[in-house]
Parts: C-alpha cells; structure tokens; sequence
C-alpha cells in the first residue's frame, strides 16, 4: 500500500474516532502528476480499507463529489489535502446558512478570520475557499483544507469547537469576537512563521512514496 492511501485511510479513522462524523464524508489528498486519493461514496470510516481509497485523474474527476475536490486543488496549489465531513456542531450552523465569526484564536489561525456558508455549487464553494482553510455548505456540512492532511483533520477540530461555541454563545448572549484585522494577522504569523517547518515535515512524512 502505497503512502497517500496510508495517509487517507490513517486520518478518515481520526476523523472516525473524534466523533467528526456524519453521513456522505469523503476526504482526499493531492497525490502527484495531477492526480488525487480520494475516499469512495458511503463508505465506513471507522474500517476504511484500501479498497475505499480511489486514485483519479484531477481532470476526469466523473461524480459531483470528485470534481468538487479536483477544482478545489486545481484552484489552490496551496492545497494539499481536503475533507468534506459533517460534524455535530458544525451541520445545524451550516444548516442556519449563517457565517460564524473569529470565536477563537486557534480558529483565526487555522480556518482563517471567519468562516461563511456557502450555496451548494462548487463554484460558489471554491469561492468562499478564496484566503481561508475553511467554509460551510448549505445543509451538507463543511468543507477543511490545508497544507497536509493533518492541517485539514485540525481544521475540522477548530471548526467543530467554534461552532460549537458559537451556538452555545448565541442561546444565551451575544459572541465575542475577535476583530478582522487582528484574526487576518494572527493566521498570517501562523501560516508564515510558526507552521511552516512544522508543515513541511508533516508533508513529507505523508506522501512518502507513491507507488
């Protein structure tokens, strides 16, 4: 088994066992020569076997899923690993249809200084993917990104607890926020300064070797 199904198949049962599960999940991760390894529809991610994991050619992605995740790499070199997954707290936000403000320092860092829902087209998800690792799906969860697929499966974890306390904030009070600028500032020095070795060497430790 070569390393970007080790690696799909490693993070879809982190996924798994952190709860961060819903119904129709599906991760993927840029593999080389324009292609990618993606996971197949309705599968387990509790038992995900190498045989769930599909290697597509980024320009004959054939399903809507599929080419959802090939425009999202060909949009953003940048992007080297993404999940489409529907997480507890996540799904009632994405179903409200609203945006969820900088809530949390961790998530200016990671998913950027905001995270909005988008209408459930690829095109308007791509875009409301422009400088962020992040964005909500109307009524179908939401969609991580990032350099590796560690950065991608955190993603969800910051997701998930922003909105979380997102919700909770709302029921009894208003949230507080963090301002635009400083949260745009804060996932700067993130992405520039304190991840980038940290990055790297997650990114060669997932890709290995391709068979």
């Amino acid at each position: 088994m070569d390393r970007f199904v080790q690696t799909v198949i490693e993070y879809a049962k982190n996924i798994s066992n952190e709860n961060l599960c819903g119904q129709n999940d599906c991760i993927s991760f840029r593999g080389k020569r324009g292609y990618m390894y993606i996971t197949r529809p309705n599968v387990n991610f509790a038992d995900l076997t190498e045989n769930d994991v599909e290697k597509i050619d980024l320009v004959n992605a054939n399903s809507n899923e599929y080419k959802l995740h090939a425009q999202i790499y060909t949009e953003r070199e940048d992007i080297n690993a993404i999940c489409h997954v529907h997480p507890k707290w996540v799904a009632p936000v994405a179903k409200a249809g609203v945006t969820i403000p900088t809530v949390l320092d961790d998530m200016a860092q990671i998913v950027g200084p905001k995270c909005k829902t988008a209408q459930n087209t690829i095109e308007d998800i791509v875009k409301n993917l422009k400088g962020v690792n992040s964005c909500l799906i109307k009524d179908d969860g939401c969609i991580t990104s990032g350099r590796t697929m560690s950065e991608a499966f955190t993603c969800i974890m910051v997701l998930d607890k922003a909105s979380h306390c997102f919700v909770s904030s709302a029921v009894i009070g208003k949230n507080i926020t963090i301002p635009f600028i400083e949260a745009k500032l804060m996932q700067i020095i993130y992405k520039k300064k304190y991840s980038k070795v940290n990055q790297e060497n997650l990114a060669a430790q997932e890709e290995g070797e391709e068979e």
